[in-house]
């Protein structure tokens, strides 16, 4: 294969742009098997003081993520001659220049480090191995402040280890195989910073079917894991069709790459882009099926944000510039909605079949039924407060409640599209909520803000009803139990039975630990490390608490499956005695539990009409 073949597919990305002044960004990461980028930037500027910011609120984060402290060898330069700077007291990603008189131009050199696995929330940031990179522009230059930062021309350069191939949404002005390096066409830092690239030595392109429109470029660790099995490249060519069928077909995009990472070395993420998206999984991920099953509303739920949360977002998360804070509320539209709708379309593609997609809907009930601290804390708090919630610690999330706008979203969202149905016997769906509200793109990367009454006004067109009292109740207001109706109303229960199902299986033994918070309320690592605990919960009355470490089951060294027989013996009278080391103390911890093994599946309603088989039929015709 051809070095940087596959990085041609994006000459025809985008439409050239020019503008008259823009700034010269080279990224050489021909080091960065050693965790190194080495960065030089032009800048137009006049004589006078000038602020340089460093990018730390990008879209999709939901929080100021930039790589600041990982910034070294950092230096200003006029004419060729070393100029001061200094960091402004109140934002540490800004840095103050004063521009010599007769200077036309600063140059701008620094250092990225990159963080070692998958420490310091890397999942958010620019990751590389030895084999392959996922690379944020935000990362790696610095802007001037401007009225209109996100309109300034960016002209990039990124020079890549010699036996890479790379891929990217951004257009490709030329390549250079011998040196290693892609110079891409002008374009506004708002677009180059939407737009990932994926480079590494092993990596193919697959074209999905769709006239070329689609495709999913891979770069792996090793070729080992570049095969796509069958059934995952089927459904991945259904995506496309299926989005259009819930979506309409006025694309809010010209062409779309699913950049997908696979190692080993770097954490697993989703982040969603414009014309793009960038996953992460390990090397083996694609021809392993448990971590297939695990990972399959990926590639669904970020190709829904090209609709919701790029082309229409909350407006409160439209800002003019990376270093205004963005506010959140709207999170559980934003994300909990595209969480609803990735799982729909796993099932409609075939990643998962209906009794999975069932199945996972009876892990994501059971997971929010489980968290008490919704008694005091209202879901649009937790989208409110997310920029402190996504980096909390995951202990006392049952407590405290953490990112729950996505699981609660699923629920909240699925309970949504079967009142319509309902409402309407079965005429409209959320589907016609979708195809009105998000299906209006005009084939490019733009930007449409929102409010909730846009969103209540575009339901009531399809189903009327008094949707800000529904949500009033459902979102901003403290509840005891999760929504849902969803599932009743669409002709299940959500019921609990000794055995696991086989989702909940894959998930169980890809963590290596066992999961009994729907029994004695604590999930536990391989080597006893107590993760959240359940308040009221049999475990939390005996004592137990996050970050013990289990030593004995009734008088026996730890194993998960000596604690799984154990609980399951409770139902037969059973006692259930764990022995726990909490720093240097061991103490003996007595539950009082008579449950036996307990796991969530979803029971057929009696007598029901199944509405929600309805809700997953494929609609691509």
């Amino acid at each position: 294969m051809p070095r940087f073949a596959l990085a041609v597919f994006a000459l025809v990305a985008l439409p050239s742009l020019t503008f008259a002044q823009n700034i010269e960004l080279t990224v050489d990461a021909s080091e960065v098997s050693r965790k190194v980028i080495h960065v030089r930037e032009v800048i137009p500027a006049a004589p006078g003081p000038l602020s340089l910011h460093y990018p730390k609120w990008i879209p999709g984060r939901h929080r100021a993520v930039g790589q600041i402290a990982n910034v070294t060898e950092l230096r200003v330069k006029a004419g060729g001659k070393a100029i001061d700077w200094k960091r402004d007291d109140a934002d540490p990603f800004t840095i103050n220049v004063a521009v010599p008189d007769g200077a036309k131009q600063i140059e701008v050199t620094f250092d990225l480090l990159l963080a070692a696995g998958a420490e310091g929330g890397a999942q958010f940031m620019t990751v590389a191995s030895p084999k392959l990179m996922m690379l944020n522009w935000n990362d790696v230059l610095v802007y001037p402040k401007t009225a209109k930062p996100l309109e300034l021309g960016y002209k990039a350069r990124v020079i890549l280890p010699r036996v890479w191939v790379a891929d990217t949404a951004l257009p490709v002005a030329s390549l250079d195989v011998n040196e290693g390096v892609i110079d891409f066409e002008s374009v506004p830092l708002g677009t180059l910073i939407d737009s990932p690239l994926l480079a590494g030595e092993h990596g193919r392109a697959v074209k999905l079917d769709d006239k070329s429109a689609h495709r999913v470029f891979i770069a792996c660790d090793s070729p080992d894991g570049l095969e796509v099995p069958e059934a995952t490249l089927k459904s991945w060519n259904k995506l496309p069709g299926e989005a259009a069928a819930l979506f309409g077909e006025n694309k809010p995009y010209r062409h779309y790459v699913f950049l997908l990472g696979l190692s080993n070395h770097i954490p697993r993420a989703g982040i969603e882009h414009h014309q793009s998206s960038d996953n992460r999984l390990s090397e083996l991920a694609l021809i392993k099926s448990a971590e297939r099953k695990a990972s399959a509303t990926l590639f669904p739920h970020e190709f829904v944000h090209a609709w919701n949360g790029k082309f229409r977002r909350p407006a409160d998360m439209i800002v003019p510039d990376y270093q205004k804070a963005q506010q959140t509320r709207l999170l559980w539209v934003y994300e909990g909605l595209t969480n609803y709708l990735g799982w729909l379309l796993a099932v409609r593609t075939g990643l998962y079949t209906p009794e999975e997609g069932r199945d996972y809907l009876a892990m994501t009930a059971a997971r929010m039924t489980n968290v008490k601290a919704r008694g005091w804390r209202p879901l649009d708090d937790t989208a409110a407060a997310a920029s402190t919630l996504f980096d909390a610690t995951g202990s006392w999330r049952s407590a405290r409640r953490s990112v729950d706008f996505y699981d609660e979203g699923t629920l909240l969202w699925l309970e949504v599209d079967v009142l319509i149905r309902t409402q309407t016997k079965g005429a409209k769906s959320l589907d016609d909520f979708c195809k009105a509200f998000f299906g209006t793109g005009q084939g490019k990367a733009e930007v449409k803000g929102y409010a909730l009454e846009d969103v209540l006004k575009a339901l009531n067109a399809v189903a009327p009803h008094d949707w800000k009292a529904y949500f009033a109740r459902r979102v901003e207001v403290a509840a005891e139990a999760p929504p849902l109706e969803g599932i009743t109303a669409g002709g299940w229960k959500l019921t609990y039975t000794e055995k696991p199902t086989e989702l909940f299986g894959t998930m169980e033994g890809l963590s290596r630990g066992a999961n009994l918070t729907d029994s004695v309320g604590f999930a536990v690592s391989a080597d006893g490390l107590i993760g959240d605990i359940v308040p009221d919960s049999s475990a939390a009355k005996a004592g137990l608490a996050p970050g013990m470490k289990l030593i004995a089951v009734n008088g026996r060294r730890f194993a998960t499956d000596n604690l799984k027989t154990a609980v399951g013996a409770t139902k037969s009278g059973g006692k259930l005695e764990l022995l726990a080391e909490s720093g240097d103390f061991f103490k003996t911890h007595a539950l009082d539990y008579k449950g036996g093994a307990r796991y969530p599946r979803l029971e057929k309603g009696e007598g029901k009409a199944d509405t929600l088989a309805e809700v997953v039929k494929p609609k691509a015709k």
